[in-house]
């Protein structure tokens, strides 16, 4: 009911505005055309099979916006580090275990201050980072160091130089690779 007036009115905006306006009205476009096809479906088929056919529309349409939105958690709520290093394996090192976390998400276990997996590159609008409630602000930062691609994540309150931050992924790199 509202979109159609906000969609008109957003028409009337000067410059880009108006696009907005355009796709508000197109959305109407399809909800109505939506509708008429529903009332017109209703009419020839028992309402029993229709809410049937909706149902397992709606599920199929939640699972795969759930499946298109999965995230690979790194939980650092519970933990006490002013940073975190997100390695990407060059094949010399194990990946992290990963756990299942309802409905297609997963969970990193790390090691540490430090977790390994497979393509940073591939998962980086993905990853989701849990940081501690005393952080006040985060920081990431990409790296390549020691022929490994590196996130370091950080408490952004603390300022650290890139030499401190080199000697902190340098540290963690050579226990991980012992």
């Amino acid at each position: 009911m509202i979109g159609l007036p906000v969609g008109i009115n957003g028409l009337t905006l000067k410059g880009g505005g108006s696009l907005g306006g355009a796709i508000i009205l197109f959305g109407v476009f399809i909800v109505f055309l939506v509708v008429i096809l529903d009332r017109i479906i209703a009419k020839k088929v028992s309402l029993k099979k229709i809410n049937r056919i909706e149902i397992i529309m709606l599920i199929l349409g939640i699972t795969f916006y759930s499946f298109n939105g999965r995230e690979i958690i790194i939980d650092l709520t519970e933990k006490k580090t002013n940073y975190f290093i997100l390695i990407e394996n060059n094949g010399k090192l194990n990946n992290s275990e990963m756990s299942f976390s309802f409905p297609f998400d997963k969970k990193i276990k790390y090691q540490n201050n430090i977790a390994v997996i497979n393509s940073i590159s591939e998962n980086y609008q993905r990853i989701d980072l849990e940081s501690p409630d005393y952080w006040n602000s985060q920081r990431m930062q990409p790296w390549e160091m020691s022929g490994f691609k590196v996130r370091f994540y950080s408490n952004g309150d603390n300022r650290l130089s890139e030499k401190e931050i080199d000697s902190i992924i340098e540290k963690e790199l050579k226990v991980l690779n012992n």
